[in-house]
């Protein structure tokens, strides 16, 4: 299998840290991109042009990095990232929550890419609100996702992590202790070290 994915991207980093917890390393090859430049491999895999991309073995490829996330966790038994049962649906509604904070702050890091005077102010700040909103019920839940490994636990990392990459002025430690403390133990792990997120 191929993984195509951005150094930046944190969808892509979604999609590596479960590759590596899953012990699926072996297994996949890793292929960097710029999706900017459009390269062939990339479209090739993903008509849209985004990233993360896997390309299977039999040459049929999956996109979104929820869905490759859940096609990685059927390959192997242990640890089981999305359970069955009634847990799914908690660690689903988790999952999204960070999701949603991850989403909204793309969103307003790509705001602030444009020009100063071609931003719309009232959308960034809509955003930064939804990353305010989200943070505080991730806050109140961090202590409920457990001990064992799941995609929530994947899902609120990578989020978290993104806020102090490109949007560090976002002060959430202080009034988010549970997740601060939280975060410091969970980024420990190999495969958050293994796959901090880098400028391209």
């Amino acid at each position: 299998m191929q993984l195509i994915y951005a150094k930046p991207s944190p969808y892509s980093r979604k999609a590596r840290v479960t590759v590596l917890e899953k012990g699926l390393a072996g297994r996949v090859e890793e292929v960097v991109v710029s999706p900017m430049e459009d390269p062939a491999v990339l479209l090739e895999a993903n008509p849209l042009g985004k990233v993360p991309a896997l390309r299977l073995d039999d040459g049929r490829s999956l996109y979104d990095s929820w869905v490759i996330c859940e096609y990685l966790d059927s390959l192997a038994p242990t640890p089981r990232l999305i359970p069955d049962g009634p847990a799914r649906f908690d660690v689903l509604r988790r999952a999204a929550l960070a999701d949603g904070v991850l989403d909204a702050a793309v969103t307003a890091r790509m705001e602030l890419l444009r020009p100063e005077d071609k931003r719309w102010t009232p959308w960034t700040d809509r955003q930064r609100r939804a990353i305010g909103r989200g943070l505080a019920v991730m806050e109140r839940d961090v202590a409920a996702l457990g001990a064992e490994l799941t995609l929530a636990h994947i899902e609120f990392a990578v989020a978290l992590e993104y806020l102090d990459f490109r949007l560090p002025d976002v002060v959430w430690r202080d009034t988010h202790p549970a997740l601060a403390a939280w975060l410091a133990e969970f980024s420990q792990r190999p495969s958050m070290q293994a796959t901090r997120p880098q400028p391209s």
